[in-house]
C-alpha cells in the first residue's frame, strides 16, 4: 500500500511537524492607514499574559507562549506548543509611546502611530 499523501495544511502525526502551508508560527496582517499602522494577529486559545508586544523604532515584535500541552504520548498534535515570535519590520518609524494593543476572541490588535519628525521652520 502506498503512503498516504499529506494535504496542504496537514501536519504529521505524533511528531507534531510544522504546518506545510504556513512558514510563520502565526498569521499576521499589517495595514498602512496613513498616519498609523494596524496589525492583526490570529492567536486563538491564549491568555493576555501569554502575549508580549514590544516596539523599537520601525520594528514590532510579538512573542507568545502557547504552553507545553498535556503530558502523555500524542497520537496527533496539530496545535502549536512552546514559544513563538514574529518580528515585523515596518516601512516607517513609529512613536513608541503611541502604541496600543488589545486582545479579544483570539485576535491581537495593535495600533502604531507613525513618528513624524518635526520639520524646521524657515526664518525670514
Amino acid at each position: 500500500m502506498s503512503p498516504r499523501r499529506r494535504h496542504r495544511g496537514e501536519r504529521g502525526g505524533a511528531s507534531g511537524g510544522r504546518d506545510v502551508g504556513r512558514s510563520e508560527p502565526f498569521p499576521v496582517d499589517v495595514v498602512d492607514r496613513g498616519n498609523e499602522f494596524h496589525v492583526e494577529a490570529d492567536l486563538p486559545g491564549l491568555r493576555k499574559q501569554d502575549i508580549e508586544v514590544s516596539v523599537r523604532k520601525d520594528t514590532l515584535q510579538i512573542a507568545v507562549d502557547f504552553g507545553d500541552g498535556d503530558e502523555g504520548r500524542y497520537l496527533r498534535q496539530e496545535r502549536d506548543r512552546g514559544t513563538a515570535r514574529r518580528v515585523i519590520d515596518l516601512p516607517d518609524p513609529v512613536d513608541e509611546k503611541q502604541v496600543t494593543a488589545s486582545y479579544d476572541d483570539g485576535v491581537l490588535w495593535i495600533t502604531l502611530k507613525k513618528w513624524h519628525q518635526s520639520k524646521g521652520v524657515d526664518v525670514e
